[in-house]
């Protein structure tokens, strides 16, 4: 204690390895360390590796030793890692870290994380590099792998919609062709029956069972026109939407108005996509927004067909929809889906009172 009352708090001091000087210190780092170090020139012959470097590129120091880190970095790297040491040269930065592949003797190639740093003398002058480096292929393997899922699973949910259209195509013709013509021809049966006999003509029976028939053969119509229009196939894209406006106009009570055309006919995968994404977007607007007006909107911009589908309903919190989907997440995610399949993208824009914007550019 001072005089004062306080007390002094002495600096504690680092010791340094004991029995060891800074070489010997510095030897052990570099002998043993779990990563890859290289010493190298500025024209970048390799002045001294560890047992782990050699390891990781798989030449014995003899060899390394007699070339430069050049010889062994592929091809397809060499640019890159050249043009980061021309800057370290330059004074411009004083490390740099990149990933690239090493190749070894057999030629096969060994992915590393590499971290480089100049070393300069008293005048600033770079008198070498400091190179380490982490083997980081089972990484890359690993990375491979997942690309190669995702890829398998593009194509699979790709075939998985492109059969399922075929049987929405399928079950939408037998239900117009097949169902609807039966039940046609049923209707014109009771029809006939209750002209030839007149004592049928105010049978309530008769008239109730020939509106039950309009109401199943409005209804299968309908169905088969939201599984498949089979104007989608005939005379397009714009044609299809306003003909599935105007049956859900009728429906929702809203006004549903389709702006723009298309001028010629586009791959059907892109019709296709643009159509479910058009018709899920406005299916939820009806479901959930309770709007007054929706706008479908059809532009063809350079390399791109634009589908933009706009409401004036109650809308909603679109962070929190990320954060917390809706019962409409599964919608959402669906328009998204088929966007991306085809190489498109999609944006949701929306807040509460404001309504919803759903935006799917598709490449022509």
């Amino acid at each position: 204690m001072t005089a004062t009352g306080t007390t002094r708090r002495r600096r504690a001091k680092v010791p340094s390895p004991p029995g060891a000087d800074g070489e010997t210190w510095y030897r052990t780092v570099f002998d043993h360390a779990s990563v890859g170090i290289a010493r190298v020139a500025p024209d970048g012959r390799f002045l001294e590796v560890n047992d782990r470097f050699c390891e990781i590129v798989g030449y014995a120091r003899a060899q390394l030793m007699a070339g430069n880190f050049q010889q062994i970095t592929h091809l397809d790297d060499l640019e890159a890692d050249v043009a980061n040491v021309a800057r370290l040269l330059r004074g411009e930065a004083q490390s740099y870290a990149m990933q690239k592949r090493y190749l070894r003797p057999d030629g096969e190639g060994v992915w590393v994380a590499l971290h480089v740093a100049v070393v300069r003398n008293a005048a600033g002058d770079p008198t070498d590099f400091v190179s380490v480096v982490e083997d980081i292929s089972a990484i890359k393997r690993s990375e491979r792998m997942l690309l190669d899922y995702s890829t398998r699973l593009e194509e699979l949910s790709r075939r998985l919609l492109s059969v399922q259209e075929d049987e929405r195509r399928a079950l939408a013709r037998e239900l117009h062709d097949e169902i609807g013509q039966q039940l046609a021809a049923l209707k014109l049966n009771l029809e006939a029956l209750r002209r030839r006999y007149s004592a049928l003509a105010g049978e309530p029976r008769l008239t109730d069972a020939l509106g039950i028939l309009d109401q199943t053969m409005g209804r299968i119509g309908n169905a088969a026109l939201d599984l498949r229009p089979s104007m989608l196939d005939d005379l397009g894209l714009a044609a299809a939407l306003r003909s599935y406006a105007r049956r859900q106009e009728a429906r929702a009570g809203c006004v549903i108005a389709v702006v723009g055309t298309v001028r010629g006919r586009l791959p059907e995968q892109v019709e296709t996509a643009a159509f479910r994404i058009a018709q899920e977007a406005v299916r939820n607007a009806i479901v959930h927004a309770a709007p007054t007006r929706i706008e479908v909107r059809l532009a063809l911009e350079i390399g791109s067909l634009v589908v933009t589908v706009r409401d004036d309903g109650r809308g909603f919190d679109a962070d929190k929809e990320a954060a917390t989907p809706r019962a409409t997440g599964v919608g959402m995610l669906g328009m998204r889906e088929r966007a991306e399949l085809i190489g498109g993208t999609l944006e949701i824009t929306s807040a509460l009172g404001k309504g919803t914007i759903v935006s799917a550019r598709l490449p022509r």
